[in-house]
């Protein structure tokens, strides 16, 4: 009788190479090999980026506005306006190809950069979350126009959010104050970005909303259409590479 004996590190090498890892990069990484990579639309990692996607979600007292994508904007609002007798909030979403990422990767560190017009004279809090859906759905940037993309109340025109809004995890990622700031940045979860990296079709990205929408108070927040780089949503991501 053979007996086969099968070290549980080789199974590790065989389901890391499944995954698209080498042997070699399973080796221990230091310190010194951190990387340093940054998403935004057509700046970087190269100016031919442009995996960059999102919208502005819009409450309405219009249910056809609640509808209503806006998805190819280059600046729009962002916390509680003043419609009709009532504050009606919006929300920013948005999410960035980072499948150039190895799997065999560990991350440090990642932060969402966004750039706003701050509110003057007072101030808006934001908070960011993760959204929450199923890997086999995913929210549409969309063109513009009723039914044609993500919105206050669907994730691609036909398809409703559970929760009007959009769907996201109540656990904050990060909160911040605006004051006179015009970059306003919110720390990620490592884990959530590796995540990302290793099931791509989980990455639903990031919703950004006000924590107040009991009275008037919003930005001014630019999107990946505006005209100028700097301005464009921006990802920093650092992480030891495999080997």
């Amino acid at each position: 009788m053979i007996r086969v004996i099968v070290r549980v590190t080789a199974v590790a090498f065989c389901l890391a190479a499944l995954a698209g890892c080498s042997d070699d990069e399973l080796a221990p990484s230091t310190g010194s090999d951190t990387i340093r990579v940054a998403f935004q639309d057509g700046v970087s990692p190269s100016a031919s980026y442009h995996g960059t996607t999102d919208a502005v979600l819009k409450n309405d007292p219009n249910p056809a506005t609640a509808n209503t994508n806006f998805g190819s904007i280059p600046s729009d609002t962002l916390g509680s306006v003043p419609l009709s007798t009532a504050f009606y909030e919006r929300r920013l979403i948005v999410r960035m190809d980072i499948s150039s990422i190895t799997s065999c990767s560990a991350v440090i560190s990642a932060r969402l950069s966004i750039r706003v017009v701050p509110p003057a004279p007072d101030s808006i809090t934001l908070e960011a979350h993760p959204v929450n859906l199923p890997t086999w759905k995913q929210w549409t940037e969309g063109l513009g126009g009723v039914q044609n993309g993500v919105s206050w109340s669907t994730i691609d025109g036909a398809v409703p959010w559970t929760l009007a809004g959009g769907d996201f995890f109540s656990s904050v990622l990060d909160e911040k104050t605006v004051t006179s700031d015009s970059v306003v940045t919110f720390s990620l979860s490592p884990a959530l970005v590796k995540e990302w990296i290793l099931t791509p079709a989980s990455n639903h990205g990031i919703v950004i909303k006000t924590t107040d929408v009991s009275r008037a108070r919003y930005a001014i927040v630019f999107e990946r259409e505006n005209d100028r780089g700097a301005r464009r949503p921006r990802l920093e991501i650092a992480y030891l590479p495999g080997g």
